[in-house]
């Protein structure tokens, strides 16, 4: 199976980034392939509402996004690491998120075949206020964001409180979870990706509600 790993954040080496590394740390890589990839290291733009991409379903954006687009349709797991900023999420990510109208435009617009992998969406948010919905606006769009790939959000690992750089060191419980994470979802095979989310979310140990 495949998994891509996205890092949203623009700190280096910040909380997000050693949580999604905690993660990655248990995965088996022999079972799993699978690749990181830092939006802040990538030369991209945010979509243009060019309505390029109405003609056959692909961006004319040529950019380093163009080379993510395959890898995205071809992984079983596209797991989103990222902070909150002002209760959404960082413009890196949004941007990441708008180019995804290509793929929108393929399946509404010209209803073109679905995608052979229906990818299983996991977030791992970490948020510096303790606001009950603090996490609502990330679920609500990557679940729109996965809609258009044939993808499931089954759920994410979300902790608040969590805002000074390396402050994510000190939150044992949440490392172990995100560890544990690894581990299960490593004993996953693919027969099991046909499970209700509810039955995947409850495996893995996500919350597929935010809300504490």
């Amino acid at each position: 199976m495949q998994l891509l790993a996205i890092h949203a954040s623009p700190r280096s080496q910040g909380n997000s980034e050693i949580f999604l590394d905690a993660f990655l740390s248990t995965l088996n890589h022999q079972k799993i392939k699978t690749e990181k990839i830092k939006l802040t290291e990538l030369k991209f733009s945010p979509c243009v509402e060019c309505g390029g991409c109405e003609k056959d379903g692909t961006c004319i954006l040529k950019d380093d996004l163009t080379e993510v687009y395959p890898k995205i349709l071809k992984a079983n797991f596209l797991v989103v690491a990222t902070p909150i900023f002002f209760y959404s999420h960082p413009s890196f990510l949004q941007a990441f998120f708008e180019r995804f109208q290509a793929f929108w435009v393929s399946k509404y617009l010209l209803k073109a075949p679905p995608p052979s992998q229906k990818p299983k969406g996991i977030l791992l948010a970490l948020g510096a206020t303790k606001g009950k919905k603090v996490f609502e606006c990330l679920v609500r769009s990557f679940k729109y964001v996965l809609d258009t790939i044939d993808g499931e959000y089954i759920g994410g690992i979300f902790l608040r409180g969590i805002d000074k750089k390396g402050e994510i060191l000190k939150h044992l419980e949440g490392l172990e979870k995100v560890k544990t994470l690894g581990e299960k979802l490593s004993i996953l095979e693919k027969k099991d990706l046909t499970k209700s989310k509810e039955e995947l979310a409850q495996f893995l140990g996500l919350d597929l509600d935010p809300t504490p």
